[in-house]
């Protein structure tokens, strides 16, 4: 039990050093592409969903104008994605 306790404690040592490194890792805001103040958002049977360019999407995004929706099979369904993104094999955009 010593054991486990010990080695308990080094994980949450470690962790607690680690996250100020992985704070300051975050990426820098690009402000040239800001994003929309408020999505157009519809309620269906208590499901929220986004318009993003013409195709209602579950879920509440943050969309901007390289936002893109795509399907992804495996039981993920429709996601909204940047246009830059590398989708898996067999996911497609959506028009």
């Amino acid at each position: 039990m010593k054991m486990v306790k010990t080695k308990l404690s080094m994980v949450v040592l470690g962790a607690t050093l680690m996250l100020p490194a992985a704070v300051g890792a975050a990426a820098a805001e690009d402000t040239s592409k800001s994003s929309t103040a408020e999505p157009t958002t519809i309620t269906v049977s208590s499901t929220v969903q986004t318009n993003v360019n013409g195709t209602y999407v579950p879920g509440i995004y943050v969309t901007n104008q390289d936002s893109l929706v795509a399907f992804i099979p495996g039981g993920v369904g429709l996601v909204v994605v940047n246009k830059t993104t590398a989708l898996p094999t067999g996911a497609y955009y959506v028009k």
